[in-house]
């Protein structure tokens, strides 16, 4: 016997079966936009966003110089996609049919129920609720079609656009990481964000 804890308090849930959402890349649908998978047709409309020092700022991949580090870009997400590691979506206008930002689940752990999202957008496009209307839709996908128990996401303590993107999707800040990558030879803090089912 332990101190407040028997056997009848665990959980036996078993390890998520996520390779059907492996089979076939999937694609999302919002009110004004489609997440799809992204093609090397994209590499202008990524390397717009991709080469932009603002848009840059606060992500961890560094601010593209040439088209060639966009196209190894492109190139990396059906490599990735083919080894579970990553699921990468082009978000897509509706109106106009341009991407005009990418977003994706990483990090998956199906013995734990959880995975990471990421985003980034073009800044011609800042401040229109494209990114919230992205995040909700990815978070629903993550509960109701995978089967996870939490979404989580990180961002630059100085990132207040994307801070305020998950408060409003219902995420709740749950720590401060100090000096947490190490990015264009220096370190910078993350908070950590997160929601449950």
């Amino acid at each position: 016997m332990t101190d407040d804890f028997t056997i009848r308090d665990q959980i036996s849930v078993a390890p998520l079966d996520l390779t059907r959402f492996f089979d076939r890349h999937p694609s999302l649908e919002t009110e004004r936009l489609l997440l799809r998978e992204i093609s090397l047709k994209d590499q202008d409309a990524i390397f717009a966003y991709a080469s932009d020092p603002l848009v840059t700022e606060y992500v961890i991949f560094p601010t593209h110089q040439s088209m060639k580090e966009t196209i190894a870009f492109i190139e990396s997400c059906p490599r990735d996609f083919a080894e579970h590691k990553r699921i990468e979506f082009g978000i897509v206008l509706k109106e106009t049919g341009k991407l005009i930002g990418a977003c994706g689940f990483h990090h998956f752990s199906s013995q734990h129920h959880h995975l990471e999202i990421g985003y980034v957008l073009n800044r011609q496009h800042w401040g229109k609720g494209y990114m919230t209307e992205v995040v909700r839709e990815m978070i629903r996908y993550a509960f109701e079609e995978m089967g996870m128990h939490r979404v989580q996401a990180t961002c630059d303590v100085g990132n207040t656009r994307s801070s305020r993107v998950m408060e409003r999707c219902g995420m709740t800040h749950e720590a401060t990481l100090r000096d947490y990558e190490l990015r264009r030879g220096k370190f910078v803090s993350m908070k950590m964000y997160g929601i449950v089912r």
